[in-house]
């Protein structure tokens, strides 16, 4: 018998409903909203993830083992899907269960404190962008740090 590896959009599809089932493990029965934002790069990443509840405030959460492991995985099929992957995402888990991630594939992630230049010429080390798709900061700051921009 032989197994065949999903396709990307299948892999996006499965991803997405694991990191929904993740957040709704961590939620608690009163959520209203899950919101995450994640920044990453293949050396460093930044998580911030608030839970809303049902009466208006706040609950603090750990962030669930797996999520950035997952997050991690839906930046390579990202790449394989199109023209280069996302520097920060955000996923929104809406009560009952709805999951939404929007991807930021062309804009300035905003990093505070901001990171070294030689984290992006790695990020396209692993996932390389066609010149047209290198987004104008990101030239503008791997030249300004004289870092060679590696392309596909």
């Amino acid at each position: 018998m032989t197994t065949t590896l999903p396709n990307s959009e299948e892999r996006h599809e499965e991803l997405m409903q694991e990191v929904g089932g993740l957040l709704l493990d961590v939620a608690g029965e009163d959520f209203r909203r899950v919101d995450v934002l994640v920044k990453m790069t293949v050396a460093v990443h930044d998580l911030a993830m608030t839970v809303y509840l049902t009466d208006g405030s706040t609950a603090e959460v750990a962030p669930p083992e797996g999520l950035l492991t997952a997050f991690a995985e839906l930046r390579e099929v990202v790449h394989r899907l199109g023209r280069g992957t996302w520097f920060s995402a955000r996923a929104v888990l809406n009560a009952p269960a709805r999951i939404d991630i929007t991807y930021n594939l062309d804009h300035d992630p905003q990093w505070r404190p901001e990171i070294p230049a030689v984290h992006f010429a790695r990020d396209l080390e692993a996932f390389p962008r066609d010149e047209v798709f290198v987004p104008d900061w990101l030239r503008s700051k791997l030249t300004g740090a004289g870092v060679e921009e590696q392309r596909a």
